[in-house]
């Protein structure tokens, strides 16, 4: 920059003298001028240039969540809002699971008649062919086996009987408490038929507007509360009915079993008493066993499906961060087709850009970059280097990890990334005011034997100070750095030695 003002200088005095000669009216005489040009050189340089450039970025957490719903259902509580931070398992949010308790239940009961199976098949099989066997000829008679047949089947009917009613009950429940909502909704009141006789008894009755309004409030009020204590009726009953058939079921479950055991023992004496029993028999007892093991199995999984399906009404958080956005809310229905929760976990924050093809492939993983936020200044390194063009940006996606204390960094904004992208290692670095051009043919002078020498060059890589010579010269060599007026190939020269700042720069 030096020999640029130099330079400029010199031809602004140069034409200024002329200038004043001819304006005072007197020819310029013809003088001769010392061949000898006066000048600063240096030997090139070997080392490394790199350059570095600014990108735009966008910041986003390393790792984030969508918190899908498994169940739809009515939502109960919600229990945390966005901007809260939570940790892996804590609850956000609770569904109503009133049918999935009721699977559960069922479940459970299928899985004790098949225990009950299983244990009716094994004594089945340990008293026709236990050791005991031959001390039982005085079991029931067939009429027996028939009637604790009758007996077992009879309230297995009343079971699904029950179970029917129960669901039955629940379904009118629901229906009566939608239409007391919508009761509440019609005639204006939250909580209680009450609150519009209240607001009645709100106005002036003395006076003629006042009493107008009192008595039309009145009047919706007698009409409502007629309504809503038929519906709330309704629903007392159902609520009640609910718990009628609950104990109903528990009790004829508690009587299955002991029913099966009775029809077991029947079945047990009944198949003794007939005398020896075939093989084939022996054999299709065993298959009883093996079909109500199967049956023990089939029905423990239903248990954990069911306790499964009942866990999924329950929301918890999959990993620790922030909540960064909560799309559920109270008495809303959540359902898998829309997330409930969006989960950031902060503790690494990203910054993701994009480049060109060629710079791209100047970068390595671990390379080191600075991410500028608001003034405010983040080391990280490159952890991700696109190996396909994006097809949005038909650019090569870059990540880099940001270091430090990232936690006024906010998911989605942008922010600028400066990292090196070209450079020459073991490079002959020169001055970048020491090269010339003749049209698109680049040169430097030299120094030989005391004299200029114009050297044609190759250039390659530079910055506002410096330049890498990749052809013409080499460190033995010796450039002028400066420019001279008189200076041109084969001139003499007078030189003083300059220094060549070695120390890496930078382009932005």
């Amino acid at each position: 920059m030096k020999n640029r003002q130099r330079k400029i200088a010199l031809l602004l005095y140069v034409v200024l003298s002329v200038s004043v000669i001819w304006g005072c009216g007197q020819v310029p005489e013809t003088e001769t001028v010392e061949d000898v040009a006066v000048v600063e050189t240096a030997s090139p340089e070997v080392g490394e240039l790199k350059l570095s450039a600014n990108f735009i970025a966008t910041i986003n957490p390393d790792e984030s969540v969508y918190v899908i719903p498994k169940a739809t259902a009515e939502v109960l509580e919600v229990k945390v809002q966005a901007g809260d931070i939570v940790e892996a398992g804590d609850i956000l949010a609770v569904l109503d699971d009133t049918m999935a308790q009721l699977s559960v239940r069922n479940a459970e009961t299928a899985a004790k008649n098949a225990q009950i199976g299983l244990d009716s098949a094994k004594l089945a099989y340990d008293l026709q062919y236990g050791e005991g066997a031959t001390t039982l000829n005085d079991m029931q008679s067939d009429n027996t086996i028939s009637q604790a047949e009758d007996g077992v089947n009879q309230l297995q009917e009343n079971l699904v009987d029950a179970m029917d009613n129960l669901q039955k009950a629940k379904d009118q429940l629901k229906d009566k408490e939608d239409e007391l909502a919508s009761l509440k909704v019609k005639y204006d009141f939250r909580e209680s038929v009450n609150e519009i006789r209240d607001y009645a008894d709100s106005f002036d009755k003395n006076a003629p507007e006042g009493l107008i309004d009192y008595l039309s409030n009145m009047q919706r009020y007698q009409t409502a509360a007629q309504e809503v204590g038929t519906v709330e009726g309704a629903i007392a009953q159902y609520k009640s009915a609910i718990d009628q058939y609950e104990e109903a079921i528990e009790t004829l479950q508690d009587n299955i079993d002991t029913a099966y055991d009775s029809y077991s023992q029947a079945v047990t004496a009944n198949n003794i008493s007939n005398g020896e029993i075939l093989e084939g028999q022996k054999q299709a007892s065993q298959n009883s066993i093996s079909q109500a093991e199967v049956g023990i199995s089939q029905a423990r999984l239903g248990i954990e499906q069911a306790q499964e399906s009942l866990e999924s009404y329950t929301i918890t958080a999959p990993i620790s961060g922030v909540i960064e956005t909560a799309n559920l809310k109270e008495h809303d229905f959540a359902t898998s087709s829309n997330p409930a929760f969006v989960i950031s976990n902060k503790d690494t924050m990203v910054a993701t850009y994009y480049v060109s093809e060629d710079v791209r492939n100047t970068f390595s993983i671990g390379q080191k970059i600075v991410l500028e936020k608001d003034e405010k200044l983040y080391d990280g390194e490159v952890i991700e280097i696109g190996s396909a063009i994006d097809a949005t940006t038909g650019l090569f996606r870059v990540k880099a990890a940001v270091k430090g204390d990232t936690a006024s960094l906010l998911s989605g904004t942008k922010a600028t990334v400066t990292t090196d992208t070209y450079h020459e290692k073991n490079a002959v670095i020169i001055p970048y005011d020491s090269v010339y051009y003749d049209g698109t043919q680049a040169y430097v002078y030299t120094v030989v034997d005391g004299r200029a020498k114009r050297t044609e060059v190759t250039t390659g890589l530079y910055d506002i100070d410096r330049i890498v010579i990749t052809e013409g010269l080499t460190k033995d060599d010796t450039i002028i750095t400066t420019w001279s007026a008189q200076l041109r190939d084969g001139v003499e020269i007078s030189a003083a030695e300059s220094n060549i700042d070695t120390e890496n720069s930078t382009q932005e």
